[in-house]
């Protein structure tokens, strides 16, 4: 997301509304310092709002970042508004959760459980739980897909995702994995029909999400979008209490 963006500003505030609810609701612990991991980066967006807010609420707050698109981590700074304590890592969160420790809140932020299968969901939760410390918390912003696309019929394939003048992106059901839980989707830029992208997502429903939470986490649960109130962001799943190996 473009930081530069008037869409992506108001994002931003969104996503720092509710990191001050969460902290008033003493859902995001209260100390005097917090280590951030945020997971799926791309800009740092919410990584960025959490340590915003927690200076704001007078708490030094410390960012890590995971995505694959280096380019991206690099905006991270034009988010936040003073310097901090920032480290950007280029890679797969898959393979770089083993090699972090000592986090207080861990972040999968704006729908991206749809690129991870139920088997590297239950590795990537597995993962977390490990870098956190006792009293950390695990937060998913995410949709209930099943109750959105099958239960109220929004499934269309195919989609205009995006439309101009010219050109239009449009994704197309290609056949599902009952071996995976996944949808291959491919993305075509018509009309030409050029292939952008073909990729495999899984739509995950928040109740599947916090279940399997419960394998890595004592304590599991989901904040609505009318519990919280926040125009612009999302549910919320959240884990407490990570078992240990």
């Amino acid at each position: 997301m473009d930081p530069s963006s008037e869409h992506a500003q108001r994002r931003y505030g969104a996503i720092k509304k509710f990191f001050d609810w969460a902290l008033k609701e003493e859902l995001v612990p209260r100390k005097r310092e917090l280590r951030v991991l945020d997971l799926c980066a791309g800009t740092g967006i919410a990584g960025a709002a959490l340590c915003e807010t927690l200076h704001e609420w007078g708490i030094k707050g410390s960012l890590t970042l995971v995505d694959k698109r280096g380019e991206d981590l690099s905006l991270v700074k034009n988010w936040l508004s003073r310097e901090e304590e920032v480290t950007g890592i280029v890679g797969d969160c898959l393979t770089e959760l083993p090699k972090l420790r000592d986090f207080d809140v861990a972040l999968l932020w704006g729908h991206s459980m749809a690129h991870f299968n139920p088997f590297q969901a239950a590795k990537l939760f597995r993962s977390v739980a490990e870098v956190l410390n006792p009293g950390g918390i695990f937060l998913i912003e995410e949709t209930d897909n099943f109750e959105r696309l099958f239960y109220r019929g929004r499934y269309r394939s195919p989609y205009v995702e995006v439309k101009s003048d010219e050109w239009a992106l449009l994704s197309l059901d290609e056949g599902y994995s009952r071996k995976r839980g996944t949808i291959t989707i491919g993305f075509y830029r018509i009309p030409n029909w050029e292939l952008v992208e073909r990729t495999e997502l899984r739509f995950w429903d928040l109740a599947g999400i916090a279940g399997m939470l419960s394998m890595a986490f004592e304590k599991v649960g989901i904040v609505s979008k009318a519990e919280h109130g926040i125009v612009g962001v999302d549910d919320v799943v959240y884990a407490l209490l990570p078992h240990r190996a």
